[in-house]
Formats: C-alpha cells, structure tokens, sequence
C-alpha cells in the first residue's frame, strides 16, 4: 500500500514537472515566433501602416474578437488593413515583382535554364532577338526567379558534393590505418577554429586570378563542399559500424569502393540525412561569399538579391523587402516540416554512437 502511494505520487510529481516544462517551451517557442509574425504581417501591410511611429498600431486597434466569427466585420477589417501591393502593385509598380521584373529574353537565356531554351529554339527553328518587342517585354518577378534558381541549384550541388565527400573522408579516417593518419585528421579538426573571413581574400584570388571563374557558379558551389564538421561526423558515426560486415563483403570480393557503396553508405543514411540537411540550409542561406564572387545580377543567390533590393527599393520600403522575405523563408520551412524526424533521429544516433 505505501508502495503504491509513493508511485502515484512520483507520478504525479513527474507529470506536473512535463506539463511545466511544456508551458516553458511554449512560452519559449511563442517568443521566438514573434518575429516571423511580424515579418508575414508586414508583408501584407500598407506602407503608409509601416511607416507610421508605431507600425501596425491602427490595425490592432481596431481588431476585435468577434471579427473571427463575424465574416463581414472580419473581411472589412482585412481590406481595410492589409494589402498584396507590397508584392504587385501595377498602379505604381513599386511592389516586389515589379521592381524584379527583367526583359523575356534575359530571363530566357539566364546561366541555368538558358541551355534548354537555346535547344528549344534550335527545334522550333527559332532566332528571337533581344531587340524585338516582343522579347524586351518586362517579366514580372523575373529576377526574383532566377535568384531562387540559382539558389536551388547551387544548395543542391553542394549537398550532393558535400555529402559524397564527407562520407568518403569520414570512411577513410574511420576505417584505415595509413601514415599519419590521425595527425591529418586532428589537423582538418583544427581548422574549425579559423574563420571564414580570414579565408575570404586567399580563396578571391584563388577563383579569379588562378582559376579566372569570377561570376562563375563553381566558385561558388567547391568552397562549400568540404567541411571539417562534415567530416567529423561522419567519420564518428562509421566508427560505430561493425567491421564484420565489411571483412564479409571483402570476402565476397567486393572492392574497398563497392563496400562503401553498397554497405556503408546505406547504414549511414541517418548521419547522411543529417548532414545533408545541415549542408542544404548552410548553401541556402549563404551570403558572403557569393556577394564577393558575383557581380552579375542573374548569378545572385537569392540571400545577395534580398539584399540589393534594400537599395532598389528604397529604405523605407519595408513591405517589399519582408514581402521578399516571407517567400525566401518558405523552403526552409518545408524543408524543416518534411525532415524533421530524420534531422531529430539523426542527432540522437549520431550522439550515441559517437
């Protein structure tokens, strides 16, 4: 009997502990929101709203309650306090497609699709010219489009890269015996400790003067695909690995290569996942770098496009530039939603076995 009360009171002392540290998080996790809120907010805000002393304070104002149920009062107050000029205003063309709109015939010979719209004229048997009216109409969102092609194509280029490479580092330094090997690997793990900024003018000179790939996508895409991290963690997690498996597959007379494909590779795609998903949001939201080695606009990341529109639409114009914003950070939010459980167990195996 005593037993029984002091497990129904542990219990309940551990229950209430959860349901406090989940108002915690809650709490928590409400604060850190607060600012992408306000970021879709201000996407859908007049800027005369946006740049009153207090933003936004009329529209609170004058919401009420029984607005959620009440669909007239509701679809008034939506109407009358938020709007969708701040992407496409064709009155002023101040909104953010008008502002990225680009000639058709850029858009069409831009550096990642422009080969296939090349082969496609040669089947048509057509010779556009950038000169005919109706190839220098205006696209709306064109350069916005082409910053997130570019974006998309590079991040998946590094990932791919990145997670090829690491893995065979990682294999390497885990599973062989070689001269100095455990020298060379705590020297790729001290270079951790060096910033990327020291880096930034040897590796400028490097790209442009050695190798002449200034404006050129794979002076942006090979910086990024060796990582010390990368390699660490990778190396950790095979460690993990029953040899077993790989003295059988010797035995079968499989090739160090083909036992890195057809064994470790697939008892690693937790840590593979991991990495790739690190890589993809690292290369997405990379900014320095390409701003350095860039100087034309249809090569911009979409990080360096968002912050060229500061400028090209004036820096009071805080609609367009969250309104930018907003569709920049939806990726990542479907990334993150699609890959969470792989990206959660991950970090638990990898952490367990390390």
């Amino acid at each position: 009997m005593l037993y029984r009360t002091a497990s129904r009171g542990s219990s309940l002392v551990g229950g209430i502990g959860r349901a406090f540290a989940y108002l915690l998080l809650s709490l928590a996790a409400a604060v850190l929101f607060v600012p992408m809120i306000w970021m879709v907010l201000s996407a859908f805000t007049p800027q005369s709203e946006l740049q009153t002393a207090v933003p936004m304070r009329r529209t609170f104002q004058a919401f009420r309650p029984q607005m959620l149920w009440r669909w007239e009062e509701g679809k008034s107050w939506l109407s009358s306090y938020f709007t969708t000029e701040n992407f496409h205003s064709p009155s002023t063309q101040t909104g953010l497609f008008d502002i990225t709109a680009m000639p058709r015939y850029e858009f069409a010979t831009a550096p990642i699709h422009g080969w296939a719209t090349r082969i496609w004229w040669r089947l048509a048997d057509q010779t556009p010219t950038p000169e005919s009216p109706e190839w220098k109409r205006p696209l709306l969102a064109g350069r916005l489009v082409l910053w997130f092609e570019n974006t998309l194509f590079v991040a998946l280029a590094v990932t791919l890269l990145s997670v090829v490479l690491n893995a065979m580092a990682g294999y390497a330094f885990a599973k062989f015996e070689f001269w100095g090997h455990r020298q060379l690997f705590w020297l790729i793990l001290a270079t951790i400790m060096i910033p990327g900024q020291v880096t930034l003018i040897p590796l400028f000179l490097l790209f442009t003067n050695i190798l002449g790939w200034y404006d050129s996508f794979w002076s942006i895409i090979l910086p990024q695909i060796a990582a010390p991290v990368g390699i660490f963690l990778m190396r950790q997690y095979i460690r993990g690995l029953p040899s077993q498996l790989e003295d059988a597959a010797r035995i079968d007379g499989c090739t160090e290569l083909g036992i890195f494909w057809r064994v470790i590779v697939p008892l690693s795609k937790p840590i593979l996942a991991v990495w790739a998903i690190f890589t993809f949001i690292g290369a997405w939201k990379a900014f320095l770098w390409p701003l350095v080695i860039t100087d034309d606009q249809n090569m911009y990341m979409l990080e360096v496009g968002l912050k060229t529109l500061q400028f090209t639409a004036g820096p009071r114009n805080v609609g367009v530039v969250m309104s930018a914003a907003v569709l920049a950070s939806l990726p990542m939010i479907l990334v993150f939603f699609l890959f969470q459980r792989h990206l959660t167990k991950g970090l638990t195996i990898g952490a367990v076995k390390g």
